[in-house]
């Protein structure tokens, strides 16, 4: 029903147009819907270009606070980049420490010993000197020959220096 109540008008209305062509009214009617429809674009452009400068607000917020978040991480990294010199500077400070010691160290064991050595053979001199005074140095390598019958080790070093 609907279906020919449209046809029925759709027929008269075309064909009293077809046949008297746009009235005045008509040519108003299109004017008024033009320049409504001219007012409805300005509008909705205007809308746009407000949603648009909403949005390119929000995006400049975001971009600013990534680059908020990247200078965080770029503070951080020259902090635990400062940490690393300073525990560099440490870990060196401690080697030449250890290696300094340990210099020392050998420096001091070189200079004990020779000073040992030193103070070890004025004794033995000393001693044999005062054997030689008394007399005693020839009883001494007679009881070094007798130790070297049963000991092979006096032996031998008697042999070596000529005193068997």
């Amino acid at each position: 029903m609907k279906f020919l109540f449209l046809s029925l008008f759709f027929a008269f209305t075309t064909s009293s147009i077809a046949q008297n062509g746009f009235t005045q009214s008509d040519r108003e009617r299109a004017i008024r819907t033009e320049v409504t429809l001219q007012e409805f674009m300005k509008a909705t452009d205007k809308r746009f270009d407000l949603i648009e400068k909403n949005a390119n607000s929000g995006f400049e917020a975001i971009d600013k606070r990534f680059e908020d978040a990247n200078q965080r991480f770029e503070d951080m990294n020259k902090r635990f980049e400062d940490m690393n010199n300073f525990l560099l500077i440490i870990i060196t400070v401690f080697a030449a420490t250890a290696g300094g010691v340990f210099v020392y160290i050998i420096w001091d064991r070189k200079t004990f010993m020779t000073v040992a050595l030193q103070n070890a053979k004025e004794m033995v001199d000393g001693e044999l000197k005062v054997l030689q005074k008394e007399g005693k140095l020839p009883e001494l390598i007679k009881a070094m020959r007798e130790l070297a019958q049963d000991d092979p080790k006096v032996k031998n070093v008697l042999a070596k220096f000529h005193l068997l």
